[in-house]
């Protein structure tokens, strides 16, 4: 996988960032075509990279992105914690620009635009499976209306494997009540992954002396990436109207928080650790430089997300 990325090229050569995101060797041939080249605008390298910035300038340079004057269809419900005018102007016009990641896609966006796939390798185990709980008649209709919700908006589909699981309904603080598999004897066969996600110690010693951030949440994150299709029965589970199989991925599995977490690393490469932090789909945009230098920063940002297809 490619990131967009700004480079000099030099004797007729550049220097770009790779990441395989997958869990084999990965191969390029020789002149093989990985992606495309276009000149970068004078303004925008000097508005990304160094220099003072001005706020007319940073204005015009959002609006040669896209349009950054028709309102967000939510534009009241936004909140922008700063208050001199000017700022709010422009932390609002970059997120007018790039208004297709926050539109509202239903129950769950697309699948990102990444070849990224969650696998499932438990070795040679044989197939489990474990019956199905018997629930009360008010907890059956809860599991049929998510099967409902999944199944309308492609997060699941029917199955016809060996492998099942039992679905259990957790109750939340806020009295809501979830869906979820109860996927422990999968992750017992299952091979691990150990991916880090970040420390918490490190993320709060990075925070630590910024002056503005922006708080981003991806909606549905776990959703957005497909399951292999070979380990898709592996995720299957019983209702009393029959058996289902995840095609995104579920909530539960142990490897999960790896292959999110991995994904945003290599989306976000050269920008963690010094413009935003992420932890799987919680990401933190900051500066400390001012409001023009962190709108150039956070627009990065969403240009990265929007490039993957996230949301």
């Amino acid at each position: 996988m490619l990131a967009a990325t700004v480079t000099t090229a030099r004797n007729g050569k550049a220097w770009v960032p790779a990441i395989n995101t997958g869990s084999t060797t990965a191969r390029l041939p020789n002149k093989k075509e990985l992606g495309t080249w276009v000149p970068v605008n004078d303004d925008m390298e000097i508005l990304s990279m160094s220099g003072e910035l001005d706020a007319s300038r940073v204005s015009q340079w959002i609006d040669d992105l896209g349009d950054s004057a028709t309102p967000l269809d939510d534009e009241k419900e936004v909140q922008i914690g700063v208050e001199e005018p000017q700022a709010r102007v422009l932390v609002t016009k970059s997120l007018r620009v790039y208004r297709k990641l926050t539109r509202n896609m239903g129950d769950c966006p697309p699948a990102t635009a990444l070849d990224v796939h969650h696998h499932i390798d438990t070795g040679y185990s044989a197939p489990i499976m474990l019956k199905r709980r018997r629930q009360a008649q008010m907890e059956d209709q809860i599991v049929d209306e998510n099967v409902t919700k999944m199944l309308g908006a492609g997060v699941i589909e029917e199955g016809n494997g060996a492998w099942e699981f039992p679905v259990v309904l957790m109750r939340k603080k806020d009295g809501e009540v979830r869906f979820c598999v109860d996927y422990r004897a999968l992750n017992m066969v299952s091979k691990k992954d150990v991916y880090p996600c970040p420390r918490i110690d490190e993320t709060l010693e990075a925070l630590g002396g910024i002056l503005l951030f922006t708080t981003l949440d991806l909606r549905t994150g776990y959703w957005q990436i497909r399951v292999a299709p070979e380990d898709q029965d592996k995720t299957a589970f019983m209702t009393r109207r029959g058996l289902y199989k995840f095609v995104r991925m579920p909530f539960g599995l142990t490897n999960a928080p790896s292959t999110f977490q991995r994904m945003m690393n290599g989306v976000l490469r050269g920008l963690t650790w010094v413009t935003c932090l992420v932890s799987l789909d919680d990401i933190v945009a900051f500066t400390s430089r001012g409001i023009e230098r962190h709108v150039v920063e956070l627009a990065n940002v969403l240009e990265r997300l929007s490039q993957a297809g996230l949301r």
